[in-house]
């Protein structure tokens, strides 16, 4: 009752989308120098790790806004969506921490996320805490507070996430003032496992459904959530709080059949390595190459693991 309680406080003045949040991308506009990356840290603990990476930030010239840095579906979906609102865009990265969208910054590559070459985690000796790493994140030289997404007006914070990014930031969230969790709005995919219970009233109900109406990838789906709900859900709330927002997802999806995906198998990186290479003697291009594997070869592969194991079948990058 508390928790609903205190996602439901704000309904007065929930009227409107103040501001929105989408994670970062590993397509950039520039590619980032191996100085600018996790490759060019010494193996240490996670808090010497931190320190270095935000000492080396502060020294990184800031090349590029946040808008002109990332590249990809998701991101000008995100765009769009606040362009669409009149709201503020801030871009959650796993380099930066909480970002204006308009705020100019280095040219860097990181990613928590594992089994990649920028992956920070990989310089951490011992586990890595991605929320431990986020919170460092935010005291950083780029980075602003949640806060700041609340203060530019009253209305709801939309927050566009991934699996990994919500490991990251949940705790983050967990302690936010109840009058600003009042006004939350997360978008994504089976999130609630990752989530602290604290901010699972700000979920809003999304599933497969989304496909029939706005056709995409599992990479792009919060931002495909988060869109729809801009365009087609919040101008028809009469009543905003969490419960009546989310009730209204519901409404919009009640009539909507989940399209069949096409189930795919998953290999490992040497197999799709030498898929591509038998490719490569018939055909050329990224993309299509891409297409061929998953339409053809029935292999599930996500696009950025793709562009990774792409480079290493033509030479453009070591395997790691």
């Amino acid at each position: 009752m508390q928790l609903l309680a205190q996602c439901a406080g704000a309904s007065s003045t929930c009227g409107s989308i103040t501001s929105i949040v989408t994670t970062c991308t590993s397509r950039k506009s520039t590619q980032p120098a191996r100085s600018s990356t996790p490759l060019s840290l010494s193996r240490a603990p996670q808090a010497a790790v931190e320190a270095a990476w935000l000492e080396k930030l502060s020294k990184l010239p800031s090349r590029l806004p946040v808008s002109q840095l990332y590249a990809g579906r998701g991101f000008g979906l995100a765009r769009s969506a606040a362009t669409s609102a009149g709201a503020r865009l801030y871009v959650l990265s796993a380099g930066l921490g909480l970002v204006a969208a308009d705020h100019r910054v280095p040219v860097y590559g990181l990613t928590v996320s594992p089994g990649h070459a920028e992956s920070v985690g990989a310089r951490v000796q011992g586990d890595f805490d991605a929320a431990l790493w986020f919170s460092a994140l935010l005291k950083g030289p780029h980075s602003v507070q949640w806060s700041d997404t609340f203060a530019r007006g009253r209305g709801r914070v939309l927050i566009a996430l991934t699996r990994p990014y919500a490991d990251m930031i949940g705790s983050s969230l967990r302690d936010l003032d109840p009058s600003f969790l009042a006004r939350l709005r997360i978008f994504g995919a089976s999130l609630s496992a990752l989530l602290p219970t604290e901010v699972h009233c700000a979920l809003m109900p999304y599933d497969a459904r989304l496909d029939a109406i706005t056709p995409g990838t599992r990479a792009d789906f919060s931002q495909r959530a988060l869109y729809h709900f801009v365009r087609a859900v919040a101008p028809s709330v009469g009543s905003q709080n969490s419960e009546a927002d989310a009730e209204a997802v519901r409404h919009a999806l009640v009539a909507v059949t989940a399209p069949q995906r096409a189930q795919r198998v998953r290999q490992t990186d040497e197999e799709i390595i030498r898929l591509i290479r038998e490719h490569l003697r018939f055909q050329s291009g990224i993309g299509s190459v891409l297409r061929r594997l998953r339409d053809q070869d029935g292999v599930a592969c996500e696009q950025s693991r793709f562009k990774r194991l792409y480079g290493a079948a033509v030479g453009e990058g070591a395997l790691t």
